[in-house]
């Protein structure tokens, strides 16, 4: 089979899935549609300190996403510094979260941005590769705690597993064969050639991926506290999970519509009314996913060169002015 097929293939299935996906959450959802008023009226009595709690949470999480990002490119030689890993990593959430196709663009972005602060083409996929790696491993640790985690839940998941283990042992002895492609084995090899991080470096790059996501998971929860919803730590964490797995499967950018029925449904599948799941699920979106897509676009604006030049030339010049107005003023050195 050609790679084209393959790649026709996996689109197919995506979209198969998503539909499959949000079909089976509007069927656990269809005797609790929520009302916009009843929704609405949740939304404006929420507690607005654990509101800001879930910004707070939401913004430590994107931090250490690109502490991850510094940790691996400082294994490879190269220093960023915390704004400019911060700046990169909020602008290629952007083009991958909002743009078609946005996946391949945001990496094509980020190889370029590391390029232009030394990063050589090797070590700039590296540090793409291996945070994809470590952040793609602890989210599967986090989603089989949810998913054992549950009575409901624990029998899918170890058939889901042990499915999984079979196909990861086919995998393995159809790529010992002659004449097999390994494209993706040739660019984790290729990686760890490019970046050779310490015993200590390993242990603190899968503690800031798992902080990464915790962070997140906590975000959702005080939105939950803000919301008045109380779920236990097991439900919101099952919660996340299904809209994180939802949106890998949908076909639009950020997984729009089908991670907000993934979380809804596990919600009202655990007691809680459609409107306040509504609720939940949309305040958490717009703080996790719109507002992050705003700064993003922010910073992808600012590392312009063009854009940091004239916002400098701004500056000295409004600063002028204030120093004009104050000298105007009668204001005079001391002395």
């Amino acid at each position: 089979m050609s790679p084209a097929s393959v790649a026709h293939a996996a689109r197919r299935f995506r979209s198969a899935a998503a539909v499959g996906v949000a079909g089976v959450a509007l069927f656990a959802l269809r005797e609790n549609i929520p009302d916009p008023d009843a929704v609405w009226a949740s939304v404006r009595k929420v507690n607005l300190g654990w509101l800001a709690v879930a910004v707070v949470a939401e913004g430590l999480s994107m931090r250490l996403f690109a502490g991850l990002l510094r940790r691996l490119l400082r294994s490879g030689g190269v220093r960023l510094t915390g704004p400019r890993s911060v700046a990169v990593t909020y602008a290629r959430n952007a083009v991958s979260g909002s743009l078609p196709a946005g996946p391949v663009l945001s990496v094509a972005f980020t190889i370029r941005e590391l390029g232009r602060l030394g990063a050589s083409k090797p070590l700039s996929v590296a540090t793409l590769v291996l945070s994809a790696v470590y952040s793609t491993t602890t989210f599967a640790v986090l989603g089989l705690v949810a998913l054992l985690g549950g009575d409901a839940t624990r029998i899918p998941a170890l058939i889901a597993l042990a499915a999984v283990a079979a196909a990861v042992i086919a995998l393995v002895r159809l790529r010992r064969r002659p004449g097999v492609r390994r494209s993706g084995a040739s660019r984790i090899l290729a990686a760890r050639d490019a970046i050779r991080p310490t015993g200590r470096d390993r242990l603190v790059l899968v503690v800031l991926a798992l902080a990464n996501w915790l962070l997140d998971v906590a975000c959702l929860a005080a939105v939950c506290a803000a919301a008045g919803v109380g779920l236990g730590p097991h439900t919101v964490l099952l919660g996340y999970v299904a809209g994180k797995i939802a949106a890998t499967v949908a076909v639009i950018p950020g997984g729009l519509g089908v991670t907000e029925l993934g979380m809804a449904a596990t919600f009202v599948g655990a007691g809680v009314t459609g409107s306040m799941a509504a609720a939940v699920v949309a305040l958490y979106r717009l703080i996790s996913y719109w507002a992050v897509l705003a700064v993003g676009w922010v910073a992808w604006l600012l590392l312009r060169d063009g854009v940091r030049d004239r916002l400098a030339t701004a500056g000295r010049w409004l600063l002028g002015v204030v120093c004009r107005g104050d000298n105007g003023a009668g204001v005079r050195p001391a002395g």
